[in-house]
């Protein structure tokens, strides 16, 4: 396992809005529906941030005939337009708040998805390690992907607590 994290003079803003994860109150969750047992998982890992933390949650729906079993408001492919831009209200309001930490709890970053982490306003963005994240994510965590999602949500909130 290791830690990626990109130059400190790609994104002079996020150095100045930096805070602590413990200080931090507005929380945003991005993941890609696969089954329940996900939604388990990203349902313990916000439980697993604390109770002082407002947890905002978005997610994608890759197969839109299928109405995904959460609570979490979602989008699908059928949300953008023809060139590619976002027409869903939801999606615009999250990519537009200030989160102080923006979790994507995925493996990959997808087409639909990619728009939404390079275009938030969140002060940092948190992912998995991959070469599409370069640019994009402000801390990767490199893991395997048969470790599964526990694995990944745990090394991020290890990593985001020991940043100073």
């Amino acid at each position: 396992m290791s830690l990626f994290a990109k130059s400190s003079t790609v994104n002079d803003n996020t150095q100045e809005s930096f805070k602590l994860f413990s200080e931090s109150k507005h929380i945003g969750l991005l993941y890609s529906w696969e089954d329940s047992h996900k939604e388990k998982s990203i349902q313990e890992f916000a439980n697993s941030l604390g109770s002082n933390k407002s947890i905002d949650f978005l997610c994608f729906n890759p197969i839109k005939k299928i109405q995904p079993a959460t609570e979490s408001p979602t989008f699908s492919r059928a949300d953008f337009n023809l060139f590619g831009k976002i027409q869903s209200e939801t999606v615009l309001s999250f990519m537009e708040k200030p989160f102080d930490y923006l979790f994507h709890l995925d493996f990959d970053i997808n087409s639909s998805i990619k728009p939404l982490l390079t275009k938030s306003r969140a002060n940092w963005k948190v992912g998995c390690h991959s070469d599409q994240g370069e640019g994009i994510y402000d801390l990767m965590i490199k893991i395997n992907k048969s470790a599964g999602l526990k694995n990944l949500s745990d090394q991020m909130l290890i990593y985001v607590n020991a940043l100073k």
